[in-house]
């Protein structure tokens, strides 16, 4: 017969059906099959038990040459059926395999038949009984092993109740007409529970196609789930998660000076596309970006989108690092090339990327990331369309940057941060009309630390929150001390502006203050934290614009929607950023915006101050633009609280524009 089969086969068995009819045929041989060495093994021991019977009266070949061909012809078949390479796994195989079942059988009833009816002239009476038994039991029990299948069951219950009348019926014995009606019944309940049995086994077979077709269904759904969950949507490329598996089986750090070269991508200019053009367009930038990178990077790479503008590769460990320099030029000047938007309109974005570097020792996968993360930062800190390598100075300042991280987490914020002034001037009259409250940190460890290196740091960690609130807190007790500064401005970070928990302890901690201390406090944000999300930004500056706070836009003009946030949110103040200010008197189209802004602001009674005021030259300048109020060295650097209050009390004063004039070798403070 067949060798056993294992549940991956016998499924495949059954997705090879082509209708449940031969499922169940292929189930019924399976079945079969598997109880092929009970059948044989009862068959055996049964022709034994027979011949031994008869050893004194019947001839050898009767007694012994019968039950020792049984013996051959059943280990022949068993080693066929052990050792043979049949296999269940098409309907047509299937049928054949079953009416050589059918056949077999038949012929094996019919030899059995012949040799009882060989034994019975040397039988007595008791014999001829058990030959009897051995014809009705035998041939009924065989089919307990055929039960799935009725109509082999039914082949070999006629042909034994067939033998059984014709060998032992006998009219003038009443015992075998009562044995003969009750193996009449007894076959019959035979054959109707094989029935009973072939409809619970298709019924059986139907359920678990329908298991296997669902089971196919769901690991196929998962798959595409699994690439879901792996995939950009909109490029088609690797998503952040698969990159960063990707990155980790790169890493091998049994392979000295062979590690992969990890590159980030990351558009300049991408904003103003969606601003103008709508996100249609800015997909079709990114669409773009993931073609033109594909088409770069080829298949020596592997290239994935982490979200928003930001891309990054994976350069295999046989690529050179100078290779890897020209693979990122080449980035570099593939996005340079002009953009095809949906409208028919062209526009055009650069990259600036950032690549890691095989100098330098890696404890991680992440170490190579990281490095091509501050590469990148680097790259946007110079100009657009930069491609930087992680180089040895990048190295000290990451390891500078570890150590301030370090310090800063253990800080005593409240002990360590100060705050210095620098003072907004009337440019006419030389008097303070506010001052912007400016944090130093003083640590015990490291000395004093730049503003621009710990405050980067603090938001890489997330505790400008905690920066903020003590600086807020120092500011308000600065108000309430000194009652002779008019107001006092802080900087609220990016994610001070769109954090509810920050905004929601701000508020009650200036709540606590009397109206004459906390009226005097004017917020400032820059256009840039304005970006990440504009709605939470206008609930939060709400809370501080109803308890009478002023708000003022920072930096204003470096950002690309200046104007929408005028109208939006109406600031009350707005500082004109430092570059405008520096450059003012060398660019005549400077002049020119300063003096635009500045009769914008005064369009909209918004106070205007321009910032970056160094020389005397600058201020006539932003003067004849129109700009009274102004804050930079000209005047002064940051004061500690002591040497503003001199200056707040008329101990001593700044200069009045007139007296700058007749004064033409002030320099900067």
């Amino acid at each position: 017969m067949l060798k056993r089969t294992n549940i991956n086969t016998y499924r495949k068995m059954l997705q090879n059906a082509r209708t449940p009819e031969e499922a169940v045929m292929m189930e019924q041989l399976r079945a079969i099959s598997q109880n092929i060495p009970a059948l044989y093994m009862m068959l055996t021991v049964a022709a034994i038990a027979l011949g031994s019977t008869f050893v004194e009266t019947a001839p050898p070949f009767l007694t012994y040459g019968v039950p020792v061909m049984f013996v051959i012809l059943t280990v022949i078949r068993l080693a066929f059926w052990k050792f043979g390479n049949s296999r269940l796994m098409y309907p047509d195989e299937a049928r054949t395999k079953l009416m050589q079942v059918e056949v077999l059988t038949a012929g094996l009833f019919l030899i059995l038949g012949i040799w009882v009816w060989s034994l019975l002239p040397y039988a007595t009476s008791q014999e001829r009984l058990y030959l009897s038994f051995f014809t009705a039991f035998t041939g009924a029990s065989s089919t307990i092993c055929a039960i799935s299948r009725p109509r082999l069951v039914g082949v070999c219950l006629f042909m034994t109740l067939g033998v059984f009348c014709l060998l032992f019926y006998d009219w003038n014995e009443r015992f075998y007409f009562y044995a003969t009606m009750q193996l009449s019944v007894t076959y019959l309940v035979f054959f109707m529970a094989s029935r009973t049995y072939k409809l619970r086994l298709a019924q059986s077979v139907v359920l678990l196609n329908r298991l296997n077709a669902e089971n196919r269904r769901s690991t196929e759904l998962a798959d595409t789930n699994q690439s879901m969950a792996l995939t950009d949507m909109l490029t088609g490329l690797p998503n952040r998660r698969q990159f960063f598996q990707d990155v980790d089986a790169a890493y091998d750090p049994s392979r000295d000076n062979a590690l992969p070269v990890v590159g980030l991508i990351d558009l300049d200019g991408f904003k103003p596309i969606n601003d103008v053009f709508g996100h249609t367009a800015g997909d079709a930038v990114l669409v773009e970006t993931a073609r033109r990178l594909k088409r770069v990077l080829g298949d020596k790479a592997s290239v994935a989108r982490l979200g928003g503008d930001e891309f990054a590769y994976i350069l295999p460990r046989t690529v050179t690092q100078k290779e890897a320099k020209r693979i990122a030029q080449q980035i570099v000047n593939a996005m340079n090339e002009p953009v095809r938007l949906p409208n028919k309109d062209t526009s055009r974005v650069s990259a600036s990327v950032g690549y890691s570097s095989r100098g330098f020792p890696v404890k991680s996968a992440r170490d190579l990331m990281e490095q091509a993360d501050f590469a990148l930062f680097r790259a946007k800190e110079h100009k657009v369309g930069q491609a930087i390598e992680f180089s040895a100075h990048h190295a000290e300042s990451l390891m500078r940057e570890a150590v301030v991280h370090q310090a800063l987490k253990k800080a005593d914020l409240e002990k360590e941060l100060r705050l210095v002034f620098q003072p907004i001037v009337n440019s006419t009259d030389g008097q303070i009309t506010r001052c912007e409250a400016l944090a130093r940190w003083d640590s015990p460890e490291l000395g004093s630390v730049p503003p621009m290196e710990f405050v980067s740091i603090a938001e890489k960690m997330g505790m400008t929150q905690q920066l903020t609130r003590v600086v807020v807190r120092q500011a308000l007790e600065y108000l309430r001390d000194c009652p002779e500064l008019p107001s006092l401005s802080v900087n609220l970070s990016a994610q001070d502006i769109i954090s509810r928990e920050t905004s929601d302890a701000l508020v009650a901690m200036i709540l606590t203050e009397p109206e004459h201390v906390r009226h005097r406090l004017v917020l400032e944000v820059t256009e840039s934290s304005l970006l990440n999300d504009m709605e939470e930004a206008r609930y939060n500056l709400m809370k501080f614009r109803f308890m009478g706070l002023k708000i003022a836009l920072d930096d204003f003009g470096t950002g690309y929607s200046s104007l929408r946030y005028l109208q939006d949110l109406e600031f009350d103040i707005v500082k004109i950023d430092r570059s405008f200010g520096a450059a003012i008197n060398t660019a005549a189209r400077g002049l020119g915006l300063v003096a635009t802004i500045q009769h914008l602001c005064r369009s909209l009674s918004i106070e205007c101050i321009i910032e970056g005021i160094e020389t005397r030259e600058q201020l006539e300048t932003a003067r004849s633009a129109g700009c009274r109020l102004v804050q930079g060295y000209l005047y002064s650097a940051p004061l500690s609280a002591g040497d503003l209050h001199a200056y707040l009390i008329g101990e001593k004063h700044f200069p009045t524009y007139r007296q700058l004039l007749e004064d033409g070798t002030r320099d900067v403070a």
